[in-house]
């Protein structure tokens, strides 16, 4: 029986609810994060790109196709980030697409009401990838902000799929579910994954039994409104989705 330290929670900054209301503005430096951890995800200042942190390298994949290393100086948005390191780790042949490789995770979770960080390390026959373009004040709602963010297919890729696993309860606060960006081998190409097929590779995963969260201090943050009701669940399900345009 796999055995787990209570203890270990997952660092998020900022929440998701923060993002559906519009508020994209950095509030956190690339070093704070990195005090958390080396492995995870999120966006840049702006709502920028698509944040893919791999041992400890911050890469943010912009709308226009660039990839950059970000300074300690550079503040986010929002991330979510661990010190990664699996309770259980074993190959995973032909995975057909994303849901079966989500089927896969799932099957391997201790639970639905924990969090869990997940690593693919492998090969791709094909995936679909978004990167969110920065956008400018006054800010729109998440939304509607993602109505013109870059999507492209990458074939015959190999590299690293950075993520986690949140339960359905705390959707607002995190994106419920499996959340996954990629990084391929080389760091030059990445982003939010919309699908996969063909996957081939080793399936890593650490379960984490608590999850703590600085939030936001700017006057935005803390003069809005963040009641959102039943529109934040449509709100990340149309965001973390394909075909937005």
């Amino acid at each position: 029986m796999r055995r787990f330290r209570a203890e270990k929670a997952v660092q998020q900054y900022s929440v998701v609810d923060a993002l559906v209301a519009g508020l994209f503005d950095g509030e956190f430096t690339v070093a704070e994060v990195a005090r958390g951890g080396d492995f995870g995800l999120g966006c840049g200042d702006h709502m920028d790109g698509e944040l893919v942190v791999l041992d400890g390298v911050f890469r943010l994949f912009h709308g226009d196709g660039t990839v950059t290393v970000l300074p300690p100086t550079e503040t986010l948005a929002f991330a979510e980030v661990v010190p990664f390191q699996a309770d259980s780790s074993e190959p995973l042949e032909e995975v057909a697409d994303l849901s079966a490789l989500i089927e896969e995770v799932r099957a391997r979770t201790v639970s639905e009401n924990v969090f869990h960080a997940v690593r693919f390390e492998g090969r791709f026959g094909s995936l679909a990838l978004r990167e969110a373009r920065r956008q400018t004040k006054p800010y729109l709602p998440l939304a509607e902000a993602v109505h013109d963010q870059r999507e492209v297919t990458v074939t015959d890729a190999v590299g690293t799929l950075v993520g986690f696993v949140a339960p359905s309860f705390f959707q607002g606060v995190s994106v419920a579910g499996t959340h996954l960006h990629f990084v391929d081998a080389s760091g030059g190409v990445g982003g939010h994954v919309l699908g996969l097929e063909g996957a081939t590779g080793e399936l890593g995963i650490e379960t984490y039994f608590g999850v703590s969260i600085r939030l936001p201090h700017s006057a935005a943050y803390l003069g809005a409104d963040l009641e959102l009701g039943a529109e934040v669940d449509a709100a990340i399900r149309h965001a973390e989705s394909d075909h937005q345009r």
